[in-house]
C-alpha cells in the first residue's frame, strides 16, 4: 500500500528517497552563485574601456599641469623685466615723486620675484605628481583587464563582499572627482579673469608710457582698477585651489578603500593563475593610491604657494598704482618720464597670464574626463555585480 500525502497524492520508495537527498545535500553543500556569464564579461569590459579612457585623460591632464609650470614660468621672467623697466624708469628722475613711486615699485618685486619662482617649482612638483599618476593610472588599467581575463579563462568569479566594497568605493571616487571637477572650474574662471586683468593693466601701462600726456590720468586709474581685479582673481584662484586640494585628498582616502578591495579579490581566488593576476592588480591598485596620495600632496602645496603669492601681491599692487598716479601727476606737468621697455614687459606679462589661462582650461577638460571615466567605471561595477 502506498502512503498518502496532505494533498491525497502517493509517495513512492523513490520519491522518499530523492526528497532526503536533497535535504541532505541542502544541508551540506556550499550555494553555487550562477552569474550571466555574458553580461559579466560584458561589463569587465567596460570597465577596462573605463580604467583605459581614464588613464588617457590623466595624461592629457598631466600635458595641462606641464604647460602651466611653461606659463608660470613665463611670467616670472616677464616679472623680471618688468622689475627692470621700473628700476630704469626711476633712473631717469625727471619727476622726483615719480622716480621715487618707479623705485619702490621696483624694490616689490624683490619678494615677488620669489613668489613667482616658488609658485613655479610648486606648479612642477604638481605636474610630476600627475604624471606619475597617469603612468599608474594606466599601469592599474592594463593589470585590472589581465585579471579580468585570468579569472575569464579559470571560469573564475571574484568574490562578491569584495566587489560590493570595490563598487562602493568606485562610486565615492567619482563623487570625489565630480568636488576636484567643480574646483578645476574655479581654477579656470579665476585664471581667465586673471587673465583678463593683466591684459588691462598692460594697456594702461603701454598709455602711460607713450608720451601721449593727454592719456595719462584715465590710463592710472585702469591702473588701480586692473591691479584691484588681479589681486582678486589670484585670492579666487588661491580659494579653488584649496578645494581641489581637499578633493585631491578624499580621493586618494577612497584609492586606498579600491587598493583594498583588489586585495581582498586575490585572497580569495582559488585559481592559482587567476589569484597571480589578482595580486599583480592589487599590487597596482595600491601603487596608484599611493601616486593618489602624493597627487593630494603636490596639490596642497601648489595652493600653498598661491596663497603667498596672492598675499604679497596685495602688498605690492598698491605700489604700482602709486607708480602710475605718480606719473599722471608729472604728465599734468609736462615732466613724466617714460619707459618703452615696461610697456614690452608687462605685454610679455599678459601673454603668460593667457598662457596660464589656457593651461587652466585644459586641465579642467581633463578632469571632467576624469569624472566621467570614473562613473562609467562605477556603472560597470554596478552591473558586474549585478551579473553575478
Amino acid at each position: 500500500m502506498h502512503a498518502a500525502t496532505r494533498g491525497g497524492m502517493p509517495k513512492t520508495p523513490r520519491f522518499l528517497l530523492a526528497a532526503a537527498t536533497a535535504a541532505l545535500f541542502s544541508l551540506v553543500a556550499p550555494a553555487v552563485v550562477h552569474a550571466d556569464d555574458a553580461a559579466l564579461w560584458a561589463a569587465e569590459g567596460r570597465i577596462r574601456q573605463a580604467m583605459n579612457d581614464e588613464a588617457a585623460a590623466h595624461r592629457l591632464f598631466a600635458d595641462a599641469a606641464r604647460q602651466n609650470v611653461a606659463a608660470h614660468r613665463d611670467w616670472a621672467a616677464a616679472s623680471t623685466l618688468v622689475q627692470r623697466a621700473y628700476r630704469d624708469r626711476a633712473k631717469a628722475n625727471k619727476d622726483a615723486k615719480q622716480a621715487s613711486a618707479d623705485q619702490a615699485a621696483a624694490d616689490s618685486y624683490d619678494q615677488l620675484a620669489k613668489d613667482d619662482n616658488a609658485r613655479a617649482a610648486a606648479d612642477d612638483k604638481f605636474a610630476s605628481a600627475e604624471n606619475t599618476a597617469a603612468a599608474d593610472a594606466k599601469a592599474f588599467a592594463d593589470a585590472s583587464a589581465a585579471a579580468a581575463q585570468a579569472r575569464q579563462a579559470a571560469k573564475s568569479r571574484a568574490d562578491q563582499r569584495a566587489m560590493n566594497d570595490l563598487n562602493a568605493a568606485a562610486n565615492a571616487q567619482a563623487l570625489a572627482e565630480d568636488h576636484a571637477t567643480r574646483a578645476q572650474e574655479k581654477v579656470q574662471a579665476a585664471a581667465a579673469r586673471r587673465a583678463d586683468a593683466t591684459d588691462a593693466v598692460a594697456k594702461a601701462q603701454a598709455d602711460l608710457n607713450s608720451g601721449n600726456y593727454g592719456s595719462y590720468q584715465a590710463a592710472s586709474d585702469q591702473v588701480a582698477k586692473a591691479e584691484a581685479d588681479l589681486a582678486k582673481a589670484n585670492h579666487d584662484e588661491h580659494d579653488a585651489l584649496v578645494d581641489r586640494a581637499l578633493a585631491r585628498r578624499n580621493y586618494a582616502e577612497l584609492s586606498k578603500k579600491v587598493a583594498d578591495s583588489y586585495a581582498a579579490v586575490a585572497a580569495s581566488e582559488k585559481d592559482a593563475k587567476a589569484a597571480a593576476a589578482d595580486k599583480r592588480a592589487a599590487q597596482e591598485a595600491s601603487n596608484a593610491a599611493n601616486a593618489d596620495a602624493a597627487r593630494a600632496d603636490a596639490a596642497s602645496a601648489d595652493a600653498d604657494s598661491c596663497a603667498t603669492q596672492a598675499d604679497d601681491y596685495d602688498h605690492a599692487r598698491d605700489k604700482f598704482a602709486n607708480a602710475a598716479g605718480a606719473a599722471a601727476a608729472a604728465a599734468a606737468n609736462k615732466n613724466a618720464a617714460a619707459n618703452a621697455d615696461m610697456a614690452r614687459a608687462y605685454q610679455l606679462r599678459a601673454k603668460a597670464a593667457r598662457e596660464h589661462a589656457k593651461a587652466s582650461e585644459d586641465a579642467w577638460k581633463a578632469q571632467q574626463k576624469i569624472a566621467e571615466s570614473r562613473h562609467a567605471r562605477g556603472r560597470a561595477l554596478a552591473d558586474l555585480y549585478a551579473a553575478y
